[in-house]
């Protein structure tokens, strides 16, 4: 669902003096919901929040080309499709919703990140191997090697149940740990939309009391 300004959330823990405003995100949107989290960023940074946000990018200095293609078929197994912008209309493996679309890809340039915000998540490298550590290698088969990155993807994948133990509950066990441990009293937490239900009942249960909505 489409919007053009972010229903941001305030939580306040009494004990621990600590304040947290939510921003869940729509990774395809309208450019106005992108300025919109800007503007409530840049604010809050002049009121001294630091800034958490979501990425889980791969570090390509660390591999070799070939270790590379290698996480991206896996992740592509894992999601059903290839990683790439979501309005990507080269990119074959994504719905023919988002390919097409008009709206806009959500950037750290048009939300207005900079290099004192903080990434608090774990890269695909990370997350593939916490994946085969807690269930079972993530086979690639001849049609994974055959179909290319950006080509339709009609390859058997991950089971859904699996992928968002991964994708979802464990990243946001990890969220919720680097929050409720950060040195910060004030945090804006910039993540996608669909992790904010389990979140914010875990913060919730943490002692962490919901104030308002963020103007």
């Amino acid at each position: 669902m489409t919007s053009k300004s972010v229903k941001t959330e305030v939580f306040y823990n009494k004990k621990e003096n600590k304040k947290l405003v939510t921003f869940p995100m729509v990774h395809l949107n309208h450019q106005e919901f992108y300025d919109d989290v800007k503007y409530k960023l840049d604010s809050l940074r002049k009121q001294n929040y630091t800034i958490f946000y979501e990425s889980v990018k791969l570090d390509t200095t660390l591999y070799s080309k070939k270790e590379i293609d290698t996480f991206k078929m896996k992740a592509r197994k894992l999601m059903g499709f290839h990683l790439t912008a979501y309005n990507d209309k080269e990119n074959k493996s994504l719905p023919k919703a988002l390919r097409n679309s008009k709206y806009a890809n959500q950037t750290h340039k048009n939300i207005g990140l900079t290099k004192t915000d903080i990434k608090i998540d774990l890269p695909l490298d990370t997350l593939l191997q916490v994946f085969e550590l807690k269930y079972n290698k993530i086979k690639l088969g001849p049609c994974d090697y055959l179909t290319g990155l950006k080509q339709e993807y009609n390859c058997q994948q991950v089971s859904s149940f699996k992928r968002d133990d991964v994708i979802m509950s464990i990243r946001n066990q990890y969220i919720e740990y680097k929050v409720l441990n950060s040195p910060y009293n004030k945090i804006a937490l910039v993540y996608g939309k669909n992790h904010f239900k389990e979140l914010n009942e875990s913060f919730k249960k943490k002692g962490y009391k919901h104030l308002k909505e963020y103007k």
